[in-house]
């Protein structure tokens, strides 16, 4: 039987995933229906190349390695926070928030946040 928050919404631990994956699903149907409309299918060959040429595309690259790295290889592997730091230092160091001592500062409380902050505030579950 799901469970059910405070606000009468449930809460089961594979709700937001599932709801989420099923929305991300039908927008993706309808991008790339659009995109195959609007003739995209045709740029596919200088897309692989296209892709490192702007820094805003190297940036989504990067980042989604980091989250791919976060997600199957530290998770599971070392302490959940400890996992959460790592991710977090690399992603502030690739992003060049500022110097070590911002760094470890911005760390620090984005790491508060997502493992202490939001699990209470969401009556969420964490690895």
């Amino acid at each position: 039987m799901p469970q059910r928050g405070h606000l009468g919404v449930l809460m089961s631990p594979g709700f937001v995933p599932l709801f989420t994956g099923i929305v991300l699903l039908f927008l993706s149907i309808f991008l790339n229906l659009r995109a195959i409309r609007s003739g995209a299918h045709r740029k596919l060959r200088q897309w692989p190349r296209e892709i490192f040429e702007q820094e805003e595309n190297r940036r989504f690259v990067f980042i989604l390695g980091f989250m791919v790295l976060y997600v199957v290889v530290l998770l599971g592997r070392i302490h959940y926070i400890a996992a959460t730091l790592i991710f977090h230092v690399l992603i502030f160091i690739y992003l060049k928030v500022g110097g070590p001592l911002k760094i470890l500062l911005w760390t620090l409380v984005a790491t508060f946040l997502v493992s202490f902050l939001l699990p209470k505030a969401f009556e969420m579950p964490v690895p």
